[in-house]
């Protein structure tokens, strides 16, 4: 994945695009199919912040739990986690109060709200409950 993220980036930027422009999808696939492609995406995510500090990644962040059971607590767990990794931003249910909440705090934990603003907010116009 970081081989086709690093041909993606550099022909693009090669062909004027700047690189804060770039959105890369690592393509998150079921854990259904292999239970290591929860890790793969995460991964991949890291090693594309790593390489590419201005990069923003995305991802249709559902595929995770297709074929499972429970699958808004699985969605809700991976974007967190992904989150932490360096996702950017990701296909979710905006209506999903309780993923809408993880993503307010799982960006506070990782230092993307300064002094908690946006999770304060949130929790006032009563996000949280």
């Amino acid at each position: 994945r970081l081989k086709i993220a690093d041909k993606l980036v550099n022909g693009l930027v090669q062909n004027n695009v700047p690189i804060e422009n770039i959105f890369v999808d690592p393509l998150v696939q079921p854990l259904s199919v292999n239970d290591l492609f929860g890790l793969e995406f995460l991964n991949a995510i890291e090693q594309i912040r790593k390489r590419f500090k201005c990069v923003h990644t995305a991802c249709g962040l559902s595929n995770i739990s297709y074929g499972l059971p429970a699958r808004k607590f699985m969605n809700q767990t991976f974007m967190a986690m992904a989150i932490a990794k360096g996702l950017d931003g990701a296909i979710v249910n905006p209506l999903d109060k309780k993923i809408m909440a993880n993503i307010i705090a799982a960006e506070a934990l990782v230092g993307k709200d300064n002094f908690c603003m946006d999770y304060l907010k949130d929790y006032r116009a009563g996000l949280f409950t």
